[in-house]
């Protein structure tokens, strides 16, 4: 064995020196590993989380599409507690809450509107979301002032809805304002397939003539029936009159119906439970019904006064048609009547307000124009006693039961015709042409 100077064998001297060399761990050292081992396992388990997070999402619209409601909402309950902002999975579970059956339809109600709200301003779904809260503030809260509200926040962010377009149609017509709903149906109607304009333009008839039957199905839904001699649209208005008692227009739909009936007594009691007048008279609706009444009244001072807080736009069929009683029933001014009649006749409700077409006969022939007084009563004449009755709605109505045969199609283009309807005529016209040139099904 090979010695060194100071007598330690050479081997010892070797493996002293590998002691010397091999690596240690520090007490700092030590800490680092096990924090870089914590930080691993901390964003092993992060991605673990997040990944059964969107697997949640993902299994909750699996079962979406099976219809499993229940799953969808405990999928989605706990997705949204960590990702509130996922706007269609807030679409997705407010569905979930009408459609399942967890408990109190009410509050389930409730829960839904609950998530629709939570659908902010900026996203690219708040259209679809302020939809679906319309919907159910109409359809199942019975609040159709909320509804409006909501339907109309939605247009404005996305005009070209077919939906929205179609409910505010309905929402005007079982409020008694169908005045109104001109343009939404026909945005409606061009926004919809050419394979469903015939089925709107069967319903657009029976808005008209027929809007009891139209809207049957939906009074069964909500809840309402006619009592006694009162309608179900009426008992309808009476329920959302109790559910929202602030919405002015109500009251008025309510006192329109009594002052169509004569009954001038009750339709001034109604309008003056309205809550807030003074807000009412904001109302270019509610200021027609009032100004109409104390016009049948003799309150001629009390219509002037109405009539001129009469709100803008001072355009359109209300305001022309009221202009025209002030002027000739307060101002006794047969000319400037004349000019508003022509003007409130000339738009789309004005066409079968045959009352207004009496009216203009007798303020021509106060201004000495008989020949043109003759005309225009010898056409509400024709359209009262030949167009427009009974017998005649009543085979157009049960036409409707099958569009599609030959010969309905030109018989309403005709029927509208007679009206002076070009746009009902055209659309008439068009789904005749659609009908001629369709494909025949597979078989036939």
């Amino acid at each position: 064995m090979n010695s060194n100077q100071d007598g330690v064998p050479a081997d010892d001297e070797n493996v002293v020196s590998q002691r010397i060399v091999r690596p240690t761990i520090s007490r700092s050292g030590r800490w680092r590993l096990v924090a870089a081992l914590m930080l691993v396992t901390i964003a092993a388990t992060f991605f673990w989380w997040q990944y059964s997070l969107e697997q949640d999402l993902k299994k909750a619209k699996q079962a979406a599409a099976r219809g499993s409601w229940e799953l969808v909402l405990s999928h989605l309950d706990r997705y949204l507690r960590y990702h509130p902002d996922d706007a269609e999975a807030q679409l997705l579970i407010a569905e979930a809450h009408i459609r399942s059956n967890d408990g109190d339809f009410s509050e389930s109600v409730q829960r839904a509107v609950f998530h629709l709200q939570q659908v902010k301003v900026d996203s690219k779904l708040v259209a679809r979301a302020r939809l679906q809260e319309g919907r159910l503030s109409l359809l199942l809260l019975k609040e159709p002032g909320t509804a409006e509200r909501l339907l109309k926040e939605s247009l404005r962010l996305e005009a070209n809805s077919l939906e929205a377009n179609l409910l505010m149609w309905q929402l005007l017509d079982v409020t008694g304002r169908h005045v109104f709903s001109d343009s939404y149906f026909w945005h409606a109607f061009e926004l919809s397939p050419r394979s469903q304009r015939g089925l709107l333009l069967r319903d657009w008839f029976l808005s008209e003539l027929y809007p009891e039957q139209l809207h049957a199905a939906l009074f069964r839904q909500m809840g309402v029936s006619a009592v006694g001699k009162i309608p179900a649209s009426v008992s309808l208005l009476v329920h959302f009159r109790e559910v929202e008692p602030d919405a002015n227009f109500l009251h008025a739909a309510l006192a329109k119906y009594y002052h169509e009936l004569g009954n001038l007594a009750a339709t001034m009691d109604l309008l003056k439970e309205c809550p807030d007048v003074t807000a009412a008279m904001d109302d270019a609706f509610f200021v027609s019904v009032l100004f109409e009444a104390l016009i049948d009244l003799g309150e001629f001072q009390k219509a002037e006064d109405c009539f001129k807080e009469f709100p803008q736009p001072h355009e359109g069929y209300l305001y022309w048609r009221s202009e025209s009683m002030y002027q000739d029933y307060v101002q006794h001014d047969s000319a400037a009547a004349i000019e508003s009649l022509r003007k409130a006749l000339a738009t789309p409700p004005g066409k079968f307000d045959w009352g207004l077409m009496t009216r203009l006969s007798v303020c021509l022939q106060k201004t000495g124009a008989f020949e043109e007084a003759d005309q225009m009563q010898k056409r509400v004449d024709t359209l009262t006693r030949e167009v427009l009755t009974v017998k005649n709605t009543s085979l157009l109505r049960n036409l409707l039961r099958d569009p599609q045969q030959p010969g309905v199609a030109a018989k309403f283009a005709d029927f509208y015709r007679k009206f002076g309807l070009e746009r009902e005529v055209s659309a008439w016209n068009d789904y005749k042409y659609d009908l001629a040139n369709q494909q025949p099904s597979p078989g036939q």
